[in-house]
C-alpha cells in the first residue's frame, strides 16, 4: 500500500507538500506543483490513514446528524443535500434518528460524540434544553435544523413556515373560502408546527376573518389521527370549505378521511397540504402543496457545521431562512 512519502518521491515534492493537497490547503502553491501531487496521487491510487490524520488533527473529518423522524420522506431529499456537501468537502456521515423520543436524542447525541464527530447538525425533540445548553458551553460544534430552540442560540437552517402558512391562507381566500381549517400535530417545542398556526391566524387576521377554535384540530402524533380530525370537521354543523393539513402523513389522512365521508375533493372541501414529493402529483386528485426546499437544506447545512467546525473563533450565531413555495394543483377550487 503506497504511503504518503511515496507520494512525495513520485512528485520530487516534499511530504508536507503532499500533506498540504491532501488537506486542501493550496494557498501559496504553484498550479504545477499542485498537479504534480495530484497526478502522483492518482497514479499509486494513494488514500490517505485517516485514522493517522485523525490522531494527529484530533479531528475525524466525520459530521453527525439526528433527525426527529427518520421515516418522513422529507428527510431522504435533505439526507442527499447533506452527503453531497459532507463529500464535497471531504467529509463523511453518520446518521440517526430520535423518532421524536427526548431520551433517544440525549442518546444519539451522546453516541455521535462518542464516535468522535467533528459536529452535530441537530433536528431537535424541543424537549432537551439542557442538552443543547451544554452543547453552547462546551463550545461544540452543532447546528439546528428545520427546528429552532428559543432559549438556545445556536446556528440554524430554517424554512419560513409562517410565510408558507400565509401563501396557503392566501391562495384559499382568493379563492373564496372563509371557513378554512387547520390540523396539525402537537405544537409544544416544535417550531415549525407554532409557526404555521401563527401564520395561519395572521393571514385571517390580515384578511379580516374570525379565528375559530373549532377550526383548528391538533392531532395526536398517532397514525389516524388525521383521519378522525377530518371527519369531526366534515361533521360541525357549519363544516370548513377548505382544509389546510401541516405535515406529510396528514395530508394522506385528510384525503382518505374525505373519501371515507363521501366527499369529494375539492367540490365538496378543497386540502392543501405540506410537503411535495415526486408521488404527489399522481394522487387522486393531485394534491396542492407547500414545497420545502430539502435538498438546499442539507446542503446548507452541512456547509454551515463544516464552516464552524473549520473556524478558528467564535463568532456571532447565524441563521439561514429558506423560504417555501406553493404548487397549486387539483385539490383546491372555489366554494361550491
Amino acid at each position: 500500500m503506497p504511503t504518503i512519502y511515496d507520494v512525495a518521491k513520485k512528485a520530487g515534492v516534499s511530504k508536507s507538500s503532499v500533506s498540504r493537497v491532501i488537506n486542501k490547503r493550496f494557498e501559496y502553491m504553484r498550479d504545477d506543483t499542485k498537479k504534480k501531487i495530484l497526478d502522483a496521487i492518482e497514479e499509486l491510487n494513494y488514500t490517505p490513514n485517516s485514522l493517522a490524520q485523525s490522531l494527529k488533527t484530533n479531528r475525524t473529518k466525520v459530521i453527525g446528524i439526528v433527525l426527529s423522524d427518520i421515516a418522513n420522506p422529507l428527510w431522504a431529499e435533505l439526507l442527499n443535500g447533506v452527503q453531497e456537501e459532507c463529500m464535497r468537502s471531504g467529509y463523511g456521515l453518520m446518521v440517526s434518528s430520535s423518532n421524536e423520543k427526548p431520551e433517544l436524542e440525549r442518546e444519539n447525541i451522546a453516541i455521535l460524540r462518542n464516535k468522535k464527530a467533528d459536529g452535530l447538525i441537530i433536528n431537535n425533540t424541543g424537549q432537551n434544553q439542557d442538552i443543547y445548553q451544554d452543547l453552547v458551553k462546551e463550545k461544540y460544534p452543532f447546528v439546528f435544523l428545520d427546528r429552532t430552540y428559543q432559549d438556545v442560540q445556536a446556528d440554524s437552517v430554517l424554512v419560513n413556515n409562517i410565510l408558507g402558512a400565509k401563501k396557503v391562507m392566501k391562495h384559499l381566500i382568493n379563492q373564496g373560502h372563509r371557513r378554512i381549517a387547520i390540523v396539525l400535530y402537537p405544537t409544544e417545542n416544535k417550531s415549525p408546527r407554532i409557526e404555521r398556526l401563527e401564520g395561519y391566524k395572521q393571514a385571517l387576521a390580515e384578511n379580516q376573518l374570525p379565528f375559530s377554535q373549532e377550526l383548528v384540530k391538533i392531532c395526536a402524533p398517532i397514525r389516524g389521527s388525521g383521519i378522525q380530525a377530518a371527519q369531526e370537521l366534515l361533521s360541525l354543523p357549519e363544516p370548513p370549505t377548505a382544509i389546510f393539513s401541516t405535515h406529510a402523513f396528514l395530508n394522506l389522512e385528510l384525503l382518505a378521511a374525505a373519501k371515507k365521508s363521501g366527499w369529494h375533493i375539492p367540490k365538496d372541501v378543497s386540502i392543501i397540504g405540506y410537503d411535495d414529493f415526486p408521488w404527489v402529483p399522481f394522487l387522486a386528485p393531485p394534491l396542492s402543496t407547500v414545497s420545502q426546499p430539502a435538498h438546499k437544506m442539507g446542503v446548507q447545512a452541512a456547509a454551515l457545521i463544516i464552516n464552524k467546525i473549520k473556524r478558528k473563533r467564535e463568532v456571532k450565531s447565524k441563521t439561514i431562512l429558506l423560504e417555501p413555495t406553493l404548487i397549486v394543483r387539483e385539490s383546491c377550487s372555489p366554494p361550491q
